[in-house]
């Protein structure tokens, strides 16, 4: 799987987990907390070389800046493929 693919991945399952949050379960919530801590550690596991250790406070916090972040590796791959 390439870097992108697995951006999207990524950027896909954090979609998914997004129509449990309103789940009044405390059990879901805590499984659905778990799971999105996981697909950030991942992120930035897998892109260390693209993002900085600082921002991984700011996603726990932000999806949507989380899914911004994504989108952000994912064009500075496309650029750096095309130079």
């Amino acid at each position: 799987m390439t870097p992108i693919e697995s951006i999207y991945e990524i950027q896909s399952a954090v979609s998914s987990l997004a129509s449990y949050t309103s789940s009044r379960d405390a059990v879901v919530l805590k499984k659905v907390q778990v799971k999105y801590l996981e697909l950030i550690d991942r992120f930035f596991r897998e892109n260390a070389n693209f993002v900085e250790p600082e921002q991984r406070e700011a996603c726990l916090h932000d999806k949507d800046y989380f899914m911004n972040l994504m989108d952000d590796t994912v064009e500075h791959y496309y650029l750096e493929v095309g130079e």
